[in-house]
């Protein structure tokens, strides 16, 4: 036979195969094409959804964030109306501040509250030592190192000279503009600042080292670290003025509580920390501002942290 027509017949060059072949191969090949298109398709597709879905985020974020920002604008507004007695100024105090005119077309919540930044303890007063030395009262009654008193001391003061050995490692000597700057101070970690948040400021009512606090807002810790009274002394006033606010130091001394005049006042508070939180879909906005306010008068942004 011949040798050509042997190698035909076995199949090398045999048409059929070689179509069935090219067939499969076109086959595969069409269907990688396929995957990679569809591959394509869903990555845009989800590019396009996560891009659409972060604008309307972005969108809705900030207009939640004007919201947010009227609250505060709002509350400055009420607490500092002039008809406003100051008596009932004090009922806004601690609690939620009703929001009279709900943005339009909002339909999520809005919260407004404020406190008086003048009921804590100034750390700016730290360059006196009365001042050191009541602080380090109310740190112990917090279960607090009262060293902490000495590090804060260092940090505010002017000079280089440490009271401890390594308290002024880093100091600013000068006042301190945020109680945040809390946590650049060697020797006080979160855990520590968190617990002293709530009773200390570094606000005034007149001069950055004052250190008296309002005695119609004061916590109960508050008043018994610094005025060096009992317990059940400090809860009578605080029941008393739950009823009527004080008008000045003589209504306490009438209860036979005497409050040191160098500490106390009752003064109408300055200083308020609003937070002003907005939230619809599961979105949230939160503003901590603390806000000086002079009655009759714009108020004055002291501090601002939007979140």
């Amino acid at each position: 036979m011949d040798p050509m027509k042997r190698f035909h017949y076995s199949g090398i060059l045999n048409p059929k195969r070689c179509l069935a072949s090219s067939e499969g191969m076109v086959l595969v090949l069409t269907l990688m094409i396929l995957t990679l298109i569809t591959a394509m398709v869903v990555e845009f597709a989800y590019g396009v959804y996560t891009s659409t879905s972060a604008l309307y985020n972005w969108r809705d974020s900030q207009r939640l964030s004007f919201v947010a920002k009227s609250g505060v604008a709002m509350a400055a507004k009420i607490l500092s109306d002039p008809q406003t007695p100051q008596s009932e100024l004090y009922k806004y105090l601690g609690r939620e501040i009703p929001v009279p005119n709900i943005p339009e077309g909002f339909n999520g919540s809005f919260i407004i509250k404020a406190e008086d930044e003048n009921s804590k303890f100034n750390l700016n007063s730290l360059r006196n030592d009365d001042s050191v030395r009541v602080f380090k009262r109310l740190l112990a009654n917090l279960g607090l190192d009262e060293l902490i008193a000495e590090r804060v001391a260092d940090w505010i003061d002017p000079d280089s000279d440490p009271r401890l050995r390594d308290s002024e490692e880093g100091a600013k000597n000068a006042f301190m503009d945020s109680v945040d700057e809390l946590l650049l101070i060697k020797g006080i970690d979160r855990q520590t600042y968190e617990k002293l948040l709530p009773y200390v400021t570094v606000y005034n009512y007149i001069g950055t080292d004052d250190k008296r606090v309002n005695v119609n807002t004061a916590s109960i810790l508050v008043i018994i670290s610094l005025a060096d009274i009992s317990k059940e002394s400090a809860e009578r006033l605080v029941n008393q003025r739950a009823h009527e606010p004080f008008k000045d130091l003589g209504g306490a001394a009438n209860m036979g509580v005497e409050l040191p005049a160098s500490f106390f006042t009752a003064d109408a508070p300055k200083n308020f920390r609003v937070t002003s939180v907005a939230e619809e879909n599961k979105i949230k906005r939160v503003i901590d501002a603390v806000v000086r306010i002079e009655r009759g008068s714009q108020g004055k942004i002291l501090y601002w942290r939007e979140m």
